[in-house]
């Protein structure tokens, strides 16, 4: 029996309790001689003693209880059900504190994102009724096997009258299709884990409720489609005014005019006939989409923003606008938009247009825009959009190249924006000069150019087009009395093209390309159906690594430092991890980049620092004495406040000395020079926290930034190992530079160590730390636990 209940029960599940947030700590109980003597633990010490008077299937802790076991509040569940004799322990370090709402739907992804986890909790399903979600298992053809209690009130039936139906049962018969087409889709392709499809649902009273399914298959040994479990989230009951109702009244009232009905955030819900005739986009083009795709790039930024504002203030606009047909041409129309308002929030956006063509001339003059850049002279962004309208019209093949200078922002902010402006116009000179005939350049944004060229119809004449252009900024700008050397990034993409549908999708496709040629640190990058795959994984992450953050779809994972004259293990670096469900591992040298592109670098900085700082709590509750690296990025460092009061109460939050924490930056931070930057050091170092440079040697690796920062520790990165024993030039130079930041009295972190040759080199050097394969890989909590127990200590070969 206890093998069983181990085998359901084991680390890793308490550890997800309280990784997910339901709980500061988790207890596995067994019965002995009247009390319960608690076997595993996650989050709390192991404690002796055992707990008597707890006899109820379900009940909070008594104040005693949660005294011996050091805790604010808890809860016992008993789990005879399935298992006699044995009962869970929740702890809460606070009385009378709630639950975020996410914490349960967390646990069931948590466990149910992996197949073998999965295999396991379902043949346990009773205990799935403690869970406060309506959850069920379905056959792979939609039969309902079983459901817990909280699906059968949420929806008002009862188990009798669920058992054995089709989920269609409980399926609103309009989105019935789209839910058979997934069970269909999940059942022929298992590999893809976890699905969510948003629908409605009949109540057993007949009112419809709309929420969210969290679809998952769960196969057999052998790999076999074996059954589906959903979680069913955010029921809602659905009012007569909302939904398709109000859409198809909307929709037929307008019938002679055009109309597009849009959601709060004014992505397009649906549009009439009369919108598909006089747009040329079907509604299954532009269902899901928004309004933008119809700009035509001939109204100034400030129209659109007078259009909101006055949509804000007042409800409603009104006046005409030059839009786009999916052909390219562009059309006067008289357009009305409505804000439609439920409570007092916006519901939806309601615009209803007519073509007005007929009575405008058939060039576009709505707004007399300056057509020239006034400060480089070449042409402005509404002029080259409407040249390059009139390109893609025309038919006739051509190269859309944009060039932008890289790193221009820090280069202007180091000296000042009359030399970056004159740094710009000889720029635009120099890439005029390398301009043919019929050629077109465009100054279109503040550091961004864009050309386009007749008569490219391959990507390798494209690809010496580019190269002609770079080359232009070979050479350094004499600008006063100094030389200004300046680097680009181009991207490209061809007209006509297999995915090229327009403008818009044209100057997509290029700018998705110089996007790629800067993540790849290329100079030149064309747009292709494999760039196509790389964009799209990366929008594909940027959009689930959102989720990841917020759901609990990270974990860390622990590698220990070891004191070189010791051999102990002092410290430990904190490194996140991304097991994505249908993706696989995906290592952070590839979301860590999409988290600081999408602006989520923040949060999963501000995530790893709390779940770092709980651990290393729980690590000093079972008696380890150990500090914590963790790594935080160049632009987690300049959105901290001065003093450091975000970091620094987050680990006061978790109970935690400020001494016991290391905050690691790269070189690229101090190489700013930065006063406000030597503020929060000062300020972190100060509380008690100490700084450590990563990676150094990687970078620039100019040794005068450490005499002016304040920094405790420097990593050397492994590439200076790498070769040792064995290269004396790499040795020479390791040893030259461990003596300076000695001599600076800086401590050493030697990172990368993984032979025994090498670590026997490093025991005769002045370095302090070493870290690496050698000693141990990352290790998740549960796994270090043990690790830590049976450490013995490093020991290194003695050198002759």
């Amino acid at each position: 029996m206890e093998s069983k209940v181990a085998s359901w029960f084991n680390l890793w599940c308490l550890d997800q309790l309280v990784e997910q947030q339901v709980a500061d700590g988790a207890l596995l109980c067994r019965l002995q001689e009247g009390g319960w003597q608690p076997v595993l633990a996650a989050g709390v010490a192991l404690p002796e003693v055992a707990l008597h008077g707890l006899r109820k299937g379900r009940q909070p802790l008594g104040r005693h209880h949660c005294r011996a076991l050091q805790a604010g509040a808890g809860y016992f569940l008993s789990l005879s059900p399935c298992y006699p004799g044995y009962g869970l322990l929740f702890l809460w370090q606070r009385r009378g504190q709630r639950l975020p709402a996410a914490t349960w739907p967390r646990l069931f992804r948590a466990i149910f994102s992996q197949h073998d986890r999965a295999r396991i909790a379902t043949r346990s399903l009773i205990l799935l009724n403690h869970l406060p979600l309506p959850l069920l298992k379905l056959s792979p053809t939609g039969t309902i096997l079983w459901s817990n209690p909280q699906l059968q009130r949420a929806l008002g039936f009862a188990p009798a009258e669920l058992s054995g139906k089709s989920v269609s049962y409980l399926t609103h018969s309009a989105d019935w299709p789209d839910s058979l087409r997934l069970y269909q889709r999940l059942g022929q392709e298992p590999g893809q884990g976890m699905a969510t499809l948003e629908q409605r649902y009949l109540h057993q009273n007949g009112q419809v409720f709309r929420g969210r399914m969290h679809l998952t298959l769960v196969p057999d040994e052998q790999g076999r489609p074996d059954h589906f479990v959903g979680l069913l989230e955010g029921l809602e009951r659905q009012r007569p005014d909302e939904g398709g109702l109000q859409l198809t009244q909307s929709l037929e009232q307008f019938r002679p005019e055009g109309l597009m009905i849009c959601d709060a955030s004014t992505r397009i819900l649906a549009v009439n006939p009369a919108f598909e005739r006089i747009t040329g986009y079907t509604a299954c083009e532009v269902i899901g989409r928004f309004p933008s795709l119809l700009k035509s790039g001939m109204h100034a930024k400030e129209f659109y923003q007078a259009m909101n504002a006055a949509l804000r203030e007042h409800g409603c606009w009104q006046g005409e606008v030059w839009n786009r047909r999916k052909n390219g041409q562009v059309y006067p129309e008289f357009l009305r938009i409505t804000t439609l308002r439920q409570r007092g929030r916006v519901r939806q956006y309601l615009a209803v247009f007519s073509d007005i063509s007929h009575v405008k001339p058939s060039a576009p003059q709505p707004v007399q825009l300056a057509e020239e850049d006034g400060l480089t002279g070449l042409a402005n962004r509404a002029s080259f959009q409407h040249r390059l309208n009139l390109c893609c019209q025309g038919g006739d093949p051509f190269a859309l190249m944009i060039l932008d200078l890289n790193n221009f922002r820090l280069f202007n902010n180091a000296m000042n924006h009359r030399v970056g402006d004159q740094v710009l116009r000889e720029v635009a000179g120099r890439l005029r000069s390398r301009l043919r005939g019929g050629d077109f350049l465009a100054r279109i944004g503040s550091d961004e150019f864009a050309v386009l060229v007749p008569g490219i119809v391959q990507h390798r004449q494209a690809r010496i087009f580019g190269k002609h252009l770079l080359g232009a900024l070979n050479r350094p700008l004499h600008l006063a009395s100094q030389h200004l050397y300046v680097d680009a990034t181009l991207g490209g993409a061809l007209w006509p093209g297999a995915e090229e549908e327009d403008a818009e999708s044209l100057l997509q496709h290029a700018e998705l390309a110089l996007f790629g040629a800067k993540q790849k640190k290329q100079s030149l990058a064309l747009y292709d159906s494999q760039l196509n795959r790389f964009q799209s994984r990366r929008l594909r992450l940027q959009h689930e690594l959102v989720e990841a953050i917020k759901q609990g779809g990270l974990s860390l994972h622990y590698q220990p430092i070891v004191a070189a004259g010791t051999g102990s293990i002092t410290k430990l670096e904190a490194l996140v991890r991304w097991q994505h469900p249908a993706l696989g591992f995906i290592s952070p040298a590839e979301f860590v980049p999409v988290a600081e592109e999408c602006g989520m670098v923040q949060a999963l900085g501000d995530w790893v620092l709390n779940r770092a700082c709980a651990d290393l709590r729980r690590l000093h509750q079972a008696g380890y004495d150990l500090d914590m690296a963790i790594n935080r990025s160049s632009l987690e460092f300049q959105s901290l406040g001065l003093d450091g009061g975000e970091w620094l109460s987050v680990i006061q939050q978790h109970g935690l000395s400020p001494r016991h924490i290391i905050f690691e930056i790269t070189e690229s931070l101090f190489m700013q020079g930065n006063e406000q930057h030597l503020e929060r050091i000062r300020a972190l170092r100060e509380a008690g926290c100490r700084i450590a440079i990563d990676d150094f040697g990687t970078g620039y690796s100019a040794l005068n930034y450490l005499r002016a920062f304040p920094i405790d520790l420097v990593k050397i990165d492994k590439s200076f190992i790498d070769h040792l024993p064995g290269n004396r030039r790499d040795g020479l130079l390791l040893e030259g530079i461990l003596r300076i930041i000695g001599d600076l009295g800086m401590s050493v972190v030697i990172e990368g160590m993984e032979t025994e040759a090498q670590a026997a080199y490093l025991a005769a050097q002045p370095c302090h730390y070493l870290q690496g394969y050698l000693i141990a890989r990352p290790l998740a909590i549960r796994e270090l636990l043990p690790f830590l127990e049976s450490y013995g200590g490093h020991s290194v070969p003695d050198t002759d």
